[in-house]
């Protein structure tokens, strides 16, 4: 079962190590990247930077969707790096309530809605998209941040 969603292009980091998981109490990281998936040195170190206790999987979205078939019994945090990937995981059936966007990347044709979060056309019609369908995307960089509701 997935207990949390987030959207973060760094994937496996400080934010999410020190502050989301302990909050979460997760078993498992689901990582959904088709790049991280393809590099097993990115795989390696993503494991490094686990603590002891979790497993770790790295994957793309469908071979996500067979994982989370499988894995009804786990807490699983699902950490996702870009809205394209989410909406692939959509398109194949899934579908979380509640996705929390803690950080995207940069380029100079996306506008700037929060600290590390940004989006461009092609990104805000996702959001819109996956919103019609009942989604609430929330900016929250840190569990002890304010919970803010992104109306794009």
């Amino acid at each position: 079962m997935i207990c949390f969603t987030r959207i973060d292009n760094r994937l496996i980091h400080g934010q999410v190590v020190q502050s989301w998981l302990p909050k979460i109490k997760a078993d498992e990281v689901l990582v959904i990247s088709k790049q991280a998936a393809q590099n097993t040195l990115m795989v390696k170190m993503m494991r490094m930077a686990l603590p002891q206790g979790y497993a770790l999987k790295v994957c793309s979205a469908q071979e996500a969707l067979n994982s989370l078939k499988t894995n009804s019994d786990k807490k699983i945090f699902l950490l996702v790096e870009d809205l394209n990937q989410l909406l692939e995981l959509t398109e194949q059936g899934f579908c979380p309530q509640k996705v929390n966007i803690g950080n995207t990347e940069y380029n100079e044709n996306k506008k700037e809605f929060s600290t590390g979060v940004y989006f461009n056309e092609k990104d805000l019609a996702i959001i819109k998209n996956l919103k019609n369908k009942g989604f609430t995307f929330i900016i929250q960089a840190l569990p002890s941040s304010l919970e803010v509701e992104l109306n794009a």
